[in-house]
């Protein structure tokens, strides 16, 4: 499938979070983790016929925001919490600026693929919502547009497409990034690097991303062996050339707990957020002072003072944060290997 030139590309900006407990999940997150909160508190009215009442707050990874989301009020929000989990990662959100929002809806309706709200029916106005910002009552006024992918399209994973409008002071987008800005961020702290999604078909996956979605493919895919994931065929995808941000497409290969995870979840199952330290080792020294004792993917404890996992034959190092301190929310933490081996160097070194 092809798509129509875009003024911009297409640039992952969010992943949603759907969170139980607002406070205790942004709590993790920044004074665990090492992230900022945004203080702007973002509302979907009660009445919204679409997606029922949500509150979301902002979580900035330096890179890619994190949008943690609480259902209030019955309603399709509420539905993907009780069937998705505390912490699951729900949806991978990219923005369309000005016109490329309806160049991306019109274009998928010429290759004949109805892109959809966000409880599954068709588009109506363009899949505009009841959406604002708390204390500034004119951004309700204005109304926000998104519009998912249908997953059998997206190999199932739920993929939005959000409208902003540069001009528009009462876009949400635009009111977080103008009240945050770059001179915000310690570029010192963790950083997102990758959402890592597992997926049974590589190629397919990466067919919607580099074409349907425009993305960039790096050039060279990567076959890990891990003794407790199993072993894995990865591919990178750019998701934004400005913030170094990726997704990383994980296909299983071998019996493992990845392979498990897949079986479980499904085809296009946001398994983890890979965030990046300089230092892994002292990191987790660290999470050990606070109590907590990293993990393998399959939730098993590390020794202390042993810290991480290797990716063979790479040297990147990685471990994870156990997932009742996470509140649900798989955070794989991890350190470049040497510059010759790493998988993570080679792969910035081919895009």
């Amino acid at each position: 499938m092809s798509t129509t030139q875009l003024n911009t590309p297409l640039r992952l900006d969010h992943l949603a979070v759907w969170v139980a407990d607002m406070e205790a999940t942004t709590r993790f997150l920044t004074e665990v983790v090492g992230f900022e909160k945004h203080p702007m508190l973002v509302e979907v009215s009660a009445d919204d016929p679409t997606v029922g009442g949500m509150e979301a707050v902002f979580i900035d990874g330096k890179g890619l925001w994190l949008e943690m989301i609480l259902p209030t009020t019955p309603g399709p929000g509420q539905d993907i919490l009780e069937q998705a989990g505390d912490g699951a990662i729900v949806e991978v959100n990219f923005e369309a600026v000005d016109e490329d929002y309806m160049n991306v809806i019109n274009n998928m309706a010429a290759h004949g693929i109805q892109m959809l709200s966000m409880d599954g029916s068709p588009l109506v106005d363009g899949g505009r919502i009841e959406e604002g910002v708390r204390g500034y009552d004119d951004t309700h006024e204005s109304g926000q547009r998104i519009a998912y992918w249908p997953t059998s399209v997206s190999c199932g994973t739920t993929v939005e497409v959000y409208e902003k409008l540069r001009g528009d002071k009462t876009n949400l987008l635009n009111i977080r990034n103008e009240e945050w800005g770059h001179d915000k961020r310690n570029h010192a702290a963790p950083r997102v690097d990758s959402v890592g999604i597992l997926v049974e078909d590589i190629e397919q996956a990466a067919e919607f991303y580099a074409t349907t979605l425009g993305l960039d493919r790096c050039t060279e895919d990567f076959a890990v062996h891990s003794a407790v994931g199993g072993d894995l065929k990865i591919a990178f995808v750019s998701a934004s050339h400005t913030d170094n941000v990726w997704i990383q497409l994980i296909q299983p290969t071998s019996p493992g707990h990845a392979a498990d995870l897949l079986k479980e979840k499904g085809s296009g199952y946001a398994m983890q957020i890979c965030v990046e330290v300089d230092d892994l080792s002292a990191y987790c020294g660290r999470m050990q002072d606070k109590g907590i004792t990293m993990t393998g993917l399959n939730g098993s404890p590390l020794e202390p003072g042993a810290g991480w996992n290797v990716a063979e034959p790479y040297g990147d190092r990685y471990c994870y944060f156990p997932l009742s301190q996470s509140r649900g929310i798989r955070i794989m933490m991890f350190e470049r290997g040497p510059r010759a081996t790493s998988m993570l160097h080679r792969r910035d070194g081919l895009s």
